[in-house]
């Protein structure tokens, strides 16, 4: 390809994109509607993920990606290179993450039209690059921020409710439903500000129980090996059946898992995400963080957010009384769990 001004989707040509994904789970998922922008911006589109191993199920799971190559964590941007260079070549190599090795492992790997965020380190490495929103204005959610990558490269954002339509059509609950699975998310490896007390998380799934007698309810708590005793004390606390994911599962685990799911209840955290993008509905808790920045995506989820006056304060832990998430009472996660399960699609 010439080093024109402008890319080749944009004349139809053949292009291949080499996406580095962002490496937290939630990152990647919101990334989701940039890549399937960027699959849609032409005619003869190919799409390859650069990602962290963990990550590799996640994206292989898309029909808009073409190919995944997983890279261990600890490997050097230098053989990371060389792992790609394995690969072919590729036209445009597509940033999502804001770091510099991104752009190092990419570079070394031979691509060297990379477009993405304009960062102070690595600006002489990028061939497009995009200035950071102005944090004066109103906030721009992580998803949008990926969107204007793709944008930038002549994807077609006019039909935005279809880009973030993932999947397409959530799975129906209905007011008929005999036995329901909910899974439940209480960690989040940020910090305890992102984290609704696990007594309460136990309060609701009782309370809903409670409500619905007529409804088996099956439990299960995910989360990741650091957050096995979370899950624990949760599970501990329900009555059966239920059972402690947590530690557990490897992503490509916890996608099948997640599918078996009529809702999560969840913090703010990469599994709230992954359940989004498969098209499970959330209640989703948030605390510390901004939901303007990374609510799930789609109008199926619920929200939950008790703002004071010093939220967000994006804090791993609370200085003072824990006010955000201790003036939410299990009632009110209930009555979100119930609105999801009287959906009838």
């Amino acid at each position: 390809m010439k080093d024109s001004g402008s890319d080749s989707t944009q004349s139809g040509a053949r292009v291949r994109y080499l996406v580095r994904s962002p490496n937290p789970l939630g990152d990647a998922c919101m990334a989701l509607p940039a890549v399937r922008a960027l699959k849609k911006s032409g005619p003869d589109v190919e799409i390859t993920i650069c990602c962290r191993e963990n990550l590799g199920p996640m994206w292989e799971a898309r029909d808009e990606i073409d190919a995944v190559i997983p890279f261990s964590r600890d490997l050097p941007p230098r053989e990371v290179g060389k792992l790609l260079r394995r690969h072919g070549t590729f036209d445009i190599g597509v940033l999502l993450p804001n770091s510099f090795r991104s752009a190092l492992e990419l570079k070394f790997g031979g691509v060297h039209r990379l477009v993405g965020y304009h960062r102070w380190l690595r600006w002489p490495l990028v061939w497009k690059s995009i200035p950071e929103p102005d944090a004066d204005r109103e906030p721009t959610h992580h998803v949008h921020r990926y969107l204007a990558i793709a944008e930038l490269l002549g994807a077609d954002l006019s039909d935005i409710d279809d880009l973030l339509a993932l999947p397409p059509t959530p799975r129906p609950i209905g007011s008929a439903e005999k036995k329901i699975h909910i899974g439940i998310c209480p960690g989040a490896e940020y910090g305890n500000a992102k984290r609704y007390p696990v007594e309460r998380y136990a309060e609701a799934i009782q309370s809903l129980r409670g409500k619905r007698p007529e409804i088996d309810i099956s439990v299960s708590v995910f989360g990741s090996p650091a957050e096995r005793e979370i899950g624990e004390d949760l599970a501990g606390r329900l009555d059966p059946p239920g059972h402690n994911r947590a530690g557990e599962t490897s992503i490509a685990e916890l996608v099948e898992e997640l599918r078996t799911c009529h809702f999560v209840a969840t913090n703010d955290t990469g599994t709230m995400h992954l359940a989004a993008a498969l098209g499970v509905p959330t209640v989703a808790i948030f605390g510390s963080t901004e939901p303007a920045l990374t609510a799930p995506v789609g109008t199926i989820h619920r929200v939950i957010r008790h703002q004071v006056d010093c939220s967000p304060c994006f804090l791993r832990e609370c200085p003072i009384d824990y006010r955000c998430m201790l003036r939410i009472p299990p009632e009110t996660v209930v009555g979100e769990m119930e609105t999801l399960l009287d959906r009838d699609s």
